[in-house]
């Protein structure tokens, strides 16, 4: 009976052992190379960069493959959904700001987004003349600033705040106690007396 109980505890924590073994080995630690879990910024990374890599030279494909002209259809329907995807954005900004809500960062950089592609696709798809000069003038006085001041609006709103000075109560700087200095053949500190002569001792 004396060795029964060691023997069924021993084999139950070699079966614990042998399960966390296993959990291990199914996660790539103990194979001689280390594999940690991929994060959520680690996916979106890889995801990022392989959409870039495909992009590019696909971008290239386009550009001889393409007409320079084509009668497309649904025209105002796509201007229309660009021009409300560029109200909304912004509209949705500027509640998240009277609100104080850092998510208008990510309001700002889609509607200055928006705003660049407005002006791209105005000054790429007019037509030659006086419509072509008046895309030009709105894009680089009126849709580009905005984006560049959506971006600028973005960045601030993401930057930390600077760390202020510890204050005591409303605006007293807080102040490092005086510390009486120590002898060094004592290791508590001591009060200066003064003699007669009013030297400290």
């Amino acid at each position: 009976m004396t060795t029964l109980i060691p023997n069924v505890l021993g084999d139950a924590i070699d079966d614990r052992v042998a399960e966390a073994l296993d959990d291990y080995l199914a996660e790539g630690r103990l194979d001689g190379k280390i594999r940690p879990r991929r994060s959520a910024v680690g996916i979106a990374t890889l995801v990022a960069g392989g959409v870039a890599v495909v992009l590019l030279p696909w971008v290239l494909i386009l550009a001889v493959t393409l007409p320079s002209t084509y009668q497309a259809n649904n025209w105002n329907l796509a201007w229309i959904g660009l021009d409300l995807a560029i109200a909304v954005t912004a509209g949705l900004t500027a509640f998240l700001l009277h609100r104080h809500d850092p998510r208008a960062a990510l309001t700002a950089v889609a509607a200055g987004t928006l705003l660049v592609a407005d002006a791209w696709f105005d000054i790429s798809t007019s037509g030659p003349g006086l419509d072509h000069h008046l895309a030009l003038a709105q894009g680089l006085v009126l849709e580009v600033p905005l984006a560049i001041a959506a971006f600028v609006l973005a960045s601030r709103t993401l930057k930390p705040p600077r760390p202020e000075r510890a204050t005591i109560g409303l605006s007293v700087p807080a102040r490092v106690p005086h510390v009486a200095p120590r002898r060094p053949d004592r290791g508590v500190d001591w009060p200066q007396h003064r003699s007669a002569s009013g030297r400290a001792v």
